[in-house]
């Protein structure tokens, strides 16, 4: 059986492969993550010999789109949005995509294949780009960054980590430079070290190859089970967000001197940015690494301070 059918994987997919293993046949489904792009196949046989320890991607062409236009034409998300609509990235009703709905189930299933344990979507903490303004596009760029939808995944010890929000990336990352409607995956394996995978995530003929592919495979593997497989969920698994380390950028409004001087003595070493033609009472930074649930109470004791927006910092 072949499919590109993500939500599908994503929902059953431990029950799936292990009944075709019980009947020794094969579910593949190389095309439910990243269109045209060959990444579950290289995970399992050419990674083999790597315990894979984290895995992160742009797993979203549409809300890739989106971004790149505002960060490269300056254009508002409902104006980029439009245009993804009226270029035929965006479906009428484009909610699975800009609330990061389909990227959580792209996600769920690299993290399934990577760490061996099934992941249901509504277990893993969600949030789109639909709050995400020029203003902040603009203070990324002054940080040195993009603004990235990304859908992460990591080991924590014996347990795993798994979110999908958007996110400031720096420059240098491979992943600043993926724009319009390409996806990629980068994968972290204790012995290759960082691989990427990059191409078309979408599109007919980029998910028809993936399709035909899977095909082929299951063709030349008649009678013989290929062995693919991954545990079902278990409670606890699953590490909450807030538990996680990461860096915030923060743009409020309020007393902008003294805000600062609280968030110094708040986070400690604060990166403060600026953009041009921003209100007198606007300011914005970037806190250090820290437990998010910790920052979170950090900056919800500020007094005097209107968050307006927060965003993750990731390293990659």
């Amino acid at each position: 059986v072949v499919t590109s059918n993500k939500e599908l994987v994503a929902e059953k997919g431990d029950i799936l492969l292990e009944t075709a293993k019980e009947n020794n046949v094969n579910f593949m489904f190389e095309a439910s993550v990243g269109g045209g792009i060959p990444v579950l196949r290289p995970i399992v046989q050419c990674l083999a010999a790597n315990e894979i320890t984290e895995v992160a991607g742009i797993l979203n062409g549409t809300t890739n789109f989106i971004l790149s236009k505002m960060i490269f034409d300056s254009m508002s998300f409902e104006d980029a949005l439009r245009l993804a609509q009226d270029n035929g990235y965006a479906e009428k009703d484009p909610t699975a995509d800009i609330e990061g709905f389909d990227a959580c189930r792209k996600i769920c299933i690299l993290a399934a294949l990577c760490f061996g344990k099934h992941i249901y979507p509504k277990s893993v903490y969600t949030e789109g780009i639909t709050k995400i303004t020029l203003e902040d596009v603009e203070y990324a760029r002054s940080w040195g960054g993009v603004i990235k939808l990304l859908g992460r995944a990591k080991k924590v010890g014996d347990r795993a980590s798994a979110i999908v929000s958007p996110a400031f990336v720096k420059d240098s990352s491979i992943l600043s430079g993926v724009n319009g409607v390409y996806n990629t995956v980068l994968v972290r394996g204790n012995a290759v070290g960082d691989v990427a995978f990059y191409g078309q995530g979408a599109g007919k003929m980029a998910t028809a190859s993936a399709v035909v592919a899977d095909v082929i495979d299951c063709a030349q593997n008649i009678g013989r089970n290929k062995g693919i497989s991954w545990d079902k969920e278990t409670d606890g698994f699953l590490v909450d967000h807030n538990d996680v380390e990461t860096a915030l950028y923060v743009r409020a409004t309020g007393c902008k001197t003294c805000a600062i001087e609280k968030a110094k003595a708040a986070f400690g070493d604060i990166t403060v940015l600026s953009r041009e033609n921003a209100p007198e009472d606007e300011f914005a930074f970037v806190t250090p690494e820290d437990r998010e649930g910790t920052l979170r109470e950090k900056l919800g004791g500020l007094d005097g301070i209107n968050v307006i927006s927060t965003i993750r910092v990731v390293n990659y």
